[in-house]
């Protein structure tokens, strides 16, 4: 009997060794996982989902799948490079998908409704729709695409407001860029809040450029 007592004494203390070795082992397990999601998120890739139609139709509203954000580290900031950047509106910080203009030193400008860099105009036809460009002007009756609405805003950071009716618009001023500064625009132009607006971006505000679309599945590839 007193064998049977020890017996059962130590197999209970080997079952509480078990199940506090399992209990560690879990432990590891989900630390390290955080660890790797956290590593995956902030150095390699990170979840976007897109809100709204600027950039539309090379990204459709409500499209979701993850952002290279190595690619910003590793290969720096070109020239048509689809970019997540971070902005601040209503005191709140908010990412947005938008397309490099102007690189920093660079004089972006809007003559006739033409994007220019340094006096040159800049060709636009790998991403912009000509297609989708010549039906919304002909939708809404304008002639028209990249300028700007008419606030009579001295700083040139006019209001944003995507109701063509009744409303006068012109080209945007021209804009030198600083050695830190880039200027981004969405492929839709008129439904894009971008540096026609709100100015250049700092290279501080770029953390992620091209896009894996996962969802919907019939959207699926690499968008840049």
């Amino acid at each position: 009997m007193k064998k049977s007592k020890k017996n059962e004494l130590r197999y209970n203390e080997d079952d509480e060794r078990t199940l506090l070795e399992d209990i560690l082992d879990f432990v590891k397990v989900f630390v390290i996982s955080a660890i790797v999601i956290l590593l995956f998120v902030n150095f390699v890739a990170h979840p976007v989902r897109v809100d709204g139609k600027s950039m539309y139709p090379t990204l459709k509203d409500g499209e979701f799948g993850f952002t290279n954000v190595g690619g910003v580290l590793l290969n720096g900031v070109e020239r048509g490079d689809i970019v997540v950047v971070t902005m601040e509106e209503n005191g709140q910080k908010t990412h947005w998908v938008k397309r490099v203009i102007g690189l920093p030193g660079e004089t972006v400008s809007c003559v006739n409704d033409v994007i220019y860099i340094n006096g040159k105009a800049l060709d636009e036809t790998k991403y912009i729709d000509p297609d989708y460009r010549q039906s919304f002007m002909e939708e809404n009756n304008c002639k028209w695409f990249n300028k700007v609405f008419n606030s009579n805003d001295k700083e040139n950071k006019r209001n944003y407001n995507p109701d063509f009716e009744d409303r006068t618009y012109i080209d945007f001023k021209e804009v030198t860029l600083g050695e830190d500064e880039y200027f981004v625009m969405g492929d839709n132009r008129p439904y894009s809040k971008d540096s026609r607006y709100v100015g250049p971006v700092k290279k501080s505000q770029i953390f992620a450029k091209k896009m894996l679309v996962l969802l919907p599945i019939s959207d699926i590839g690499v968008k840049d």
